[in-house]
């Protein structure tokens, strides 16, 4: 059995704004194994960013880590130093961001902009570091890097600037990439090898990668572990065939069901109703209750409790109790 990279224990991430408090990450509690893959799926404004956010402790105000645990290699990350957490940040955990773009310097060469994270985290020449960018844009599937490595990023198109984003991922051999949602604005083609690149990096330097999406075609690619977040709360998790062949609550189930499937034509795809809720007005009952098809009046006034049916399957809702649901 795989050990634990990262344990995440009752997190709590909230922001304020005037008196209004909205609860985007309301207590949650995941982990990730060695060499592992866990997708978080959700809908735009659910909580999957800001989760990624708290990890890497980079929540700024108005938002603010009210609660909770991440431990890594036995240390709590939220206890930390900012000196500390430096030094983990970028060298032990990595982070791809959702738009290369508006994640690299316009005025700084992509050469320039490697070298600084390796010389930062190792203790190198300016020369070492050089050729260890090469070697870097040479992995992740680029030609010329000489030539890359002199050019600035608007030089280059979104498939080639987010494998640099890998690449500075990748600089310091990290135990675990925290990609946030890093093919959404990238053609089908390109995701796919981006797809293949990261899977590749897993395969080979055994890493853990905590992978960021609402696109579940991307998660039965990607994951092994699948955790479903709504309006903040993790409201299902399971291995990732077991979520697609047995998914139990109402909301995953209308997720799959909205993904089109090849060979069958349908005059218009399935939607779930409405949308996520106003995280600052939620209230004491199931925050899916009024987009719910089996909604039941206990929905309505109460918060489901989190129900195993086994070791690795879970769910939080009120047609659950002890593993069996009430037709």
């Amino acid at each position: 059995m795989k050990e634990d990279l990262i344990k995440v224990n009752n997190l709590k991430t909230y922001f304020y704004a005037d008196e209004e408090v909205s609860k985007a990450v309301d207590n949650i509690s995941f982990r990730i194994k060695k060499g592992e893959t866990v997708c978080i799926v959700g809908e735009s404004g659910c909580g999957k960013s800001v989760t990624s956010l708290s990890i890497m402790r980079l929540i700024n105000e108005p938002g603010k880590i009210v609660s909770g645990e991440i431990i890594y290699d036995n240390k709590d990350l939220l206890k930390m130093r900012e000196n500390d957490i430096r030094n983990i940040r970028g060298n032990e955990i990595a982070m791809i961001f959702q738009e290369p773009m508006t994640s690299l310097n316009p005025v700084f060469t992509i050469g320039q902009q490697l070298i600084e994270g390796i010389m930062e985290h190792t203790l190198i020449s300016k020369k070492e570091a050089n050729n260890k960018a090469i070697e870097l844009i040479n992995i992740v599937g680029l030609p010329r890097a000489e030539e890359i490595i002199k050019s600035y990023p608007h030089e280059l198109s979104g498939g080639m600037l987010q494998r640099i984003m890998i690449a500075i991922a990748l600089s310091c051999n990290p135990k675990l990439i925290i990609a946030d949602e890093p093919t959404t604005a990238l053609d089908v083609t390109i995701q796919a090898q981006i797809l293949d690149l990261l899977r590749n990096i897993k395969a080979e330097y055994n890493t853990s990668i905590l992978f960021i999406t609402h696109d579940l075609g991307v998660v039965a690619e990607m994951a092994d572990y699948v955790i479903v977040m709504y309006a903040g709360k993790i409201i299902e998790e399971a291995p990732v065939l077991e979520l697609f062949k047995n998914p139990k609550h109402q909301y995953t189930m209308g997720l799959l069901k909205s993904k089109p499937i090849i060979g069958q034509r349908r005059e218009r795809l399935y939607s779930i109703k409405g949308q996520v809720p106003d995280l600052s007005e939620l209230k004491e009952s199931c925050y899916f209750s009024d987009r719910c098809e089996k909604c039941m009046d206990i929905c309505k006034t109460k918060m489901p409790k989190f129900i195993s049916e086994s070791n690795s399957h879970k769910t939080a809702c009120w047609l659950y109790e002890e593993g069996v649901i009430y037709e």
